[in-house]
């Protein structure tokens, strides 16, 4: 009996479409394995500098003494790292890094899909065509608010970890999160979620933007394909565009740590003076009265440092891990 041409042009179209979407899957598998494995390194090497960025943001008492001013715990890096080390031990400056490990993982996953699926929408948009700055911004802002909404719970507690008292507070990751859903709720996971989304989503715009600029730029004047680009150049285009972004929004971000230690005050006795925050308008009304303008800019080198390092690292490992991949 002949095969009818049209079931066997429908059965061929339906084995191209089963194709296309298992390709697809594969990609999108691609995309988030690389997204998790460059954050998981990433966190590593940088903790350190993270731990420093907190403990500065958290300080009330000015960085440098002056002779009206009560002494700060921490004076400049070297001798935060040297106090940290006496007081606490050398592994102090991973404080926070098992939640701070799976927030990396969790947020470099959907930060990295979520970028690469908004980018196949934008391609759709006629009026976005001619215009790739503006689709990486567009989809490196939304990216980054989707994945800071996924990870703000481990953010909150990584936070806590690293500003508690040596001995205090929570013992573990575990019991740290069971404590705030216990005593805060479900909103305590999330304190500090909109001066998070307010800094993250201009700043991973801004990350997008100029990394995919600068590389674009980089292999149009090498005359090569943007893949043959040498780690070490990748490298610094990513600490480039890291640290243009961050300076950009990092009030938000010092206020962001200041609200996610609000009812955590009782565990922060060793580390000087706590102030009760209402909202993010207050904290930043009362950080510029009682520390100056200044005072929305401390812990600004540690960042900066981490900043430009963590991009480097993760942009830089994400395209080499895709490229490995493929």
């Amino acid at each position: 009996m002949p095969v009818d041409i049209h079931d066997h042009m429908h059965d061929h179209i339906h084995v191209n479409e089963n194709a296309l979407v298992k390709k697809d899957d594969h990609r999108q598998m691609k995309q988030m394995f690389a997204g998790g494995l460059s954050a998981a390194l990433t966190r590593t090497a940088s903790q350190p500098l993270d731990v420093l960025k907190v403990r500065f943001q958290l300080q009330i008492e000015p960085v440098k003494e002056t002779k009206t001013s009560t002494i700060s715990k921490y004076r400049s890096i070297s001798h935060a790292v040297s106090t940290i080390y006496k007081e606490e031990g050398f592994l102090a400056l991973w404080k926070g890094h098992n939640p701070g490990q799976v927030l990396s993982i969790m947020f470099g996953i959907a930060q990295f899909w979520s970028f690469e699926q908004f980018k196949l929408i934008a391609k759709e948009q006629e009026y976005l065509k001619n215009s790739p700055n503006a689709v990486n911004f567009i989809c490196g802002a939304f990216s980054g608010g989707i994945a800071t909404f996924c990870a703000q719970p481990l953010d909150v507690l990584r936070t806590r970890l690293i500003a508690q008292d040596h001995g205090e507070g929570y013992r573990n990751s575990f019991h740290g999160m069971s404590n705030i859903i216990k005593t805060e709720g479900i909103r305590g996971l999330y304190r500090g979620i909109n001066p998070s989304l307010i800094q993250i989503m201009p700043l991973m715009g801004t990350n997008f933007m100029v990394y995919k600029m600068l590389k674009d730029v980089i292999a149009k004047t090498l005359k090569i394909d943007p893949v043959e680009i040498p780690s070490l150049a990748l490298m610094i285009i990513g600490g480039i565009s890291g640290t243009v972004s961050k300076t950009i929004v990092y009030p938000f971000d010092l206020v962001k740590k200041r609200l996610q230690i609000q009812g955590f005050h009782k565990h922060r006795k060793t580390f000087g003076k706590n102030v009760e925050y209402n909202s993010i308008l207050h904290c930043f009304r009362l950080t510029v009265a009682q520390e100056g303008f200044l005072g929305l800019f401390k812990g600004m080198t540690p960042t900066l440092l981490k900043s430009g390092w963590v991009t480097a690292l993760n942009f830089c490992f994400y395209d080499k891990i895709i490229d490995i991949l493929h």
